[in-house]
């Protein structure tokens, strides 16, 4: 059979086919999927605002030192955790260190306080108590930390700015000692309460000078009684190793078992250990009453300790 198509009709049967056969043939798919963006926690920032300190210490007691520090944390003031504020002042490892109180509490106690001067910042004062007893250095290294409430941690170091000064000081545990009743002519007294000598400075002396004086009649004044008549030793012996006093009444105090120097080292005083290699140093003093010339009543007389540091 012969089938004849005008032009016209084959125009529109290919239009027809092509406009279609996307319906007919193309197929669609469509799966969702999630999009996330997870931001980290930023831990706290700290920026010092005094770290190059010099600290004068206290004969006996203890110096404050203030530091301040501004933490400003990017996820808000309200994320600082003020309470975990440490401040740690060292010197060398396995040396010396001290510490603020504050830490992993519930609330601010102690020696931090703070407060926010704007939506980022904190502002953290914390005192440090530095004994008398702390090495002089120029050393000293400043560490604060702080976390915020996820327990990420801002931490700064401040290494050779804190400096800590020298103090070269004594104290006296008891300001009197005395020899009590005694005879003419009585031998090897023993005075009480012993000398107790406290290093309530951070100096280390390598000689203690005791400078006497006679001791004056306060009934009669013209009688006394001579500072040859004393002497002293450190290791509470009424034997040859005591030290006599010389007519000029200074005596130095040597190491009577060892025959050297006095090492009279800084410390923490409250051993209360005779003879302790550092914070104090007990001196014994004893006396030969002479046989004549004196009458019954009270002498007395004003004496001194000195401590020195030898190069």
């Amino acid at each position: 059979m012969i089938i004849t198509i005008k032009k016209r009709n084959l125009i529109f049967l290919l239009i027809f086919i092509v406009v279609t056969l996307p319906l007919i043939y193309a197929g669609t798919a469509t799966q969702g999927f999630k999009v996330e963006l997870f931001i980290s926690n930023t831990a706290p920032t700290i920026n010092l605002s005094n770290n190059s300190l010099t600290i004068n210490l206290v004969s006996g007691g203890s110096a404050q030192l203030l530091i301040s520090f501004n933490v400003t944390d990017q996820n808000g003031a309200g994320d600082i955790n003020a309470t975990t504020a440490v401040v740690n002042l060292t010197l060398g490892v396995n040396s010396q260190w001290y510490a603020n109180v504050s830490g992993n509490v519930s609330s601010e106690f102690g020696t931090c306080s703070n407060f926010s001067p704007s939506s980022t910042v904190v502002i953290i004062n914390c005192t440090l108590n530095v004994p008398y007893y702390a090495n002089a250095s120029s050393n000293w290294v400043l560490n604060v930390s702080v976390k915020d409430r996820s327990g990420a941690v801002g931490r700064i170091n401040s290494s050779g700015t804190i400096t800590i000064n020298t103090l070269s000081a004594l104290s006296l545990t008891y300001t009197a000692v005395n020899f009590s009743s005694v005879s003419l002519g009585q031998q090897n007294v023993l005075a009480y309460p012993h000398l107790q000598i406290n290093n309530s400075g951070n100096d280390d002396f390598g000689q203690v000078n005791l400078s006497a004086a006679a001791l004056v009649g306060t009934t009669t004044s013209t009688e006394t009684i001579g500072v040859t008549s004393f002497g002293v030793n450190t290791s509470n012996s009424s034997g040859a190793l005591r030290l006599t006093f010389p007519s000029t009444g200074i005596v130095n105090l040597w190491d009577t078992l060892t025959g050297q120097n006095v090492s009279f080292r800084h410390g923490h005083t409250s051993a209360f250990t005779p003879n302790a290699d550092k914070g104090n140093l007990s001196a014994f003093l004893w006396v030969n009453v002479p046989s004549s010339g004196l009458s019954g009543q009270l002498f007395n007389s004003t004496w001194n300790v000195t401590a020195v540091t030898t190069p």
